[in-house]
């Protein structure tokens, strides 16, 4: 009986000698990138405490992946802490990463204070001056002319609880970076889309008469009117009915054939010079009526008359970035500028010969071709019979 006490006893005693930790950590051996091979106890626990624990608790530089952005986490700060003893422990059992504690709200919050906004992108769009007057064969490519941008840059965001591991890794191994998806917000500006002047013209009338100043009127309504993409743009429905308390003053309008003076006349001007602008920016023009009798000032067959209630011009962005209209005027002229962005756009009118009427009028026909990228893209021919002339 006394013999089997013993050998138990010897048998527990020999067990507890395997459990025991070695003496010395393994040869080669590392903890966060910091060796600590060969090392007793305390000489590991010095390690860790200084050496080990200067890399995890540097600064971390993290990248923003699909992005340029990249910002600094202070560990200790954002609730990351070095667990000496148990990195100890993990240092006699293998080679690797520091053991960390995480206050996971710390971190998150920490995480979530780096973030950058989108800022805007600036447009101003110059004083339209005249470039485009023709009343015959003409043509007009988009260019960057009277557009002057300051651009916006883009924001970016991370999710924290994502971020969050990659972040952890790091602090483990002692790695001073880290790599974290990243959203971005493309720069805003109600404008921001807008980069060219996509179509413009001009035309002339003599000096001071009462229905200059009417055009002046309807061409400052106008001017900085914005076309939202795929909207469309009503000239009726922006300036309204025209009427002496607004401004607008008798003057000769063609009324069913004859010269009568009419509140608001002579704003068939705008509306020709606003119709041309559009023809050469290739955009669709779904509502126009050219005037009964020719006014030889227009181009013929390129123009377009307005009557509230009756006669409207109707045009159509179908572009991806906003239509800015804006207008100039002078004691002589009207201009119109549209701005937008149409690419490598180029726009060719060609006006066909009159065909003599029997009433002292003509028949006229315009054909309008697009070119995109040097491709043609659309074609419209318009036709109308003049009954006489202004």
């Amino acid at each position: 009986m006394i013999v089997a006490v013993v050998v138990i006893v010897v048998g527990a005693v020999v067990a507890i000698k395997m459990m025991r930790r070695p003496e010395l950590t393994p040869s080669g051996r590392t903890i966060a990138g910091v060796p600590v091979g060969g090392l007793d106890e305390k000489k590991v626990r010095a390690a860790v405490e200084s050496q080990v624990r200067a890399r995890v608790e540097q600064p971390v530089t993290v990248q923003v992946t699909g992005t340029d952005a990249t910002f600094t986490i202070n560990p200790v700060a954002a609730g990351l802490a070095l667990d000496v003893a148990a990195t100890v422990r993990a240092a006699f059992a293998a080679s690797g990463d520091a053991v960390v504690i995480t206050d996971a709200a710390e971190l998150r919050a920490a995480l979530s204070a780096h973030r950058e906004a989108a800022t805007d992108t600036v447009v101003k769009l110059a004083t339209p001056v005249p470039r485009l007057e023709a009343k015959g064969d003409a043509s007009f490519t988009s260019s960057t002319k009277g557009v002057q941008r300051t651009e916006g840059t883009a924001g970016w965001s991370i999710d924290p609880a994502s971020a969050a591991p990659a972040v952890v890794a790091a602090v483990q191994a002692g790695r001073p970076e880290a790599s974290v998806a990243g959203t971005t917000t493309a720069p805003g500006g109600d404008l921001a889309g807008v980069n060219q002047l996509i179509g413009t013209f001009t035309t002339y009338h003599p000096c001071c008469a009462p229905r200059v100043t009417n055009i002046h009127l309807i061409a400052k309504i106008v001017d900085g009117t914005v076309i939202a993409p795929g909207t469309t743009f009503s000239l009726n429905e922006k300036v309204g009915e025209r009427t002496r308390d607004r401004g607008f003053v008798p003057a000769p309008a063609i009324v069913t054939g004859e010269l009568e003076d009419q509140i608001g006349g002579g704003i068939s001007q705008f509306s020709t010079t606003l119709f041309n602008s559009a023809w050469f920016a290739g955009l669709p023009i779904l509502k126009h009526q050219p005037h009964s009798k020719y006014i030889s000032r227009y181009p013929p067959g390129r123009e377009a008359t307005l009557d509230w209630g009756n006669i409207d011009q109707v045009i159509r962005n179908d572009t991806a970035a906003p239509v800015v209209i804006r207008t100039a005027t002078t004691d002589t002229s009207v201009t119109v500028a549209l701005y937008g962005s149409t690419g490598k756009r180029k726009v060719v009118s060609e006006t066909g010969p009159r065909s003599p009427g029997t009433d002292g009028g003509f028949s006229i026909r315009v054909t309008r071709t697009v070119y995109d990228d040097g491709a043609e893209t659309g074609t419209t021919t318009l036709r109308w019979r003049y009954t006489g002339l202004d």
